[in-house]
């Protein structure tokens, strides 16, 4: 009979932030990143000045490597690691196999699931959630964009938003994205979703929305990819790829609680017109069932 026992192992939340944006990081950043992923206890006791000189880098390559993963400073990036080291807030599983039976690909796929819940908690910053919600709560009117298998997630965050009396629309047709974005003004929000932040439609979307004046908004995987530098909101979500979620499969239910979040936020800003709204379009709605 085949076990249905999965391993697992917990390791500190930081290493996440790093997974996310090694890829980008200068050579010097790499040397420091690879250091703490090798000796995070020793870390605890080190200086900025002690880090910089082990890794022969300087204190400003330290800094910058912390302010890229999302921490205020080397202080405050300290401070995480150490709660992490005592109380690990993530747990990676074994990658799927391909000889796994059904039990065994289920436990291995909910876990993911989970798994990608709880590394997007640790990166999603929450001045940034609360920034996206106000603007899109005072917004003119809001374009969202999506292509692949981003298209379902803007047009879910089109149907959420819309039955709260937002005025918005998703667009998944990149000539539309374009033409729709340089029609947006000051006031206006675009929210560009991009799991990679490489997509060159959404990116340039995003960056012809930011010209013509609207706030930009992304979520994303990657915390240096080209999308960021067109977004003045970045909204990042965590999730390890394999070999058969190359389409992101499990960060598309990070990017659905982002949304989810930040719907709510938006919601709840203004509740009784909120709800109200809400029971106009189920009632509306509820007339075309049976």
């Amino acid at each position: 009979m085949t076990s249905t026992h999965v391993e697992a192992v917990s390791v500190p939340g930081c290493f996440i932030r790093i997974d996310g944006v090694y890829s980008a990081l200068r050579t010097a950043e790499k040397r420091v990143a690879d250091y703490i992923r090798a000796h995070p206890e020793e870390l605890i006791h080190f200086t900025v000045t002690e880090l910089a000189d082990a890794t022969q880098t300087s204190e400003s390559t330290v800094v910058r490597l912390c302010q890229k993963l999302g921490y205020k400073g080397y202080q405050e990036f300290k401070i995480m690691l150490a709660r992490d080291l005592v109380s690990p807030a993530d747990t990676i599983f074994e990658a799927i196999a391909p000889a796994d039976p059904i039990d065994v690909l289920k436990t291995k796929v909910f876990q993911a699931n989970i798994q990608a819940l709880r590394d997007t908690i640790e990166v999603l910053d929450d001045a940034m959630l609360a920034r996206a919600a106000a603007a899109i709560r005072s917004a003119g009117k809001m374009d969202i964009y999506g292509i692949g298998g981003s298209s379902s997630i803007a047009f879910d965050a089109y149907h959420k938003f819309h039955r709260i009396g937002i005025a918005c629309i998703a667009h998944s047709d990149t000539d539309m994205m374009a033409t729709s974005a340089v029609l947006l003004a000051p006031g206006d929000v675009a929210l560009g979703i991009s799991h990679t932040g490489s997509s060159h439609d959404i990116v340039e979307a995003i960056r012809l929305a930011k010209e013509a004046g609207a706030t930009t908004i992304c979520i994303t995987h990657n915390a240096t990819s080209p999308i960021t530098r067109v977004s003045d909101i970045a909204l990042f979500t965590a999730a390890r790829e394999t070999a058969f979620s190359s389409d992101a499969m499990t960060s598309r239910l990070a990017q659905l609680s982002i949304i989810d979040t930040v719907y709510l936020a938006v919601a709840l800003a203004d509740y009784d017109k909120s709800l109200a709204l809400i029971q106009k379009t189920r009632r509306a709605s509820a007339a075309k069932r049976y």
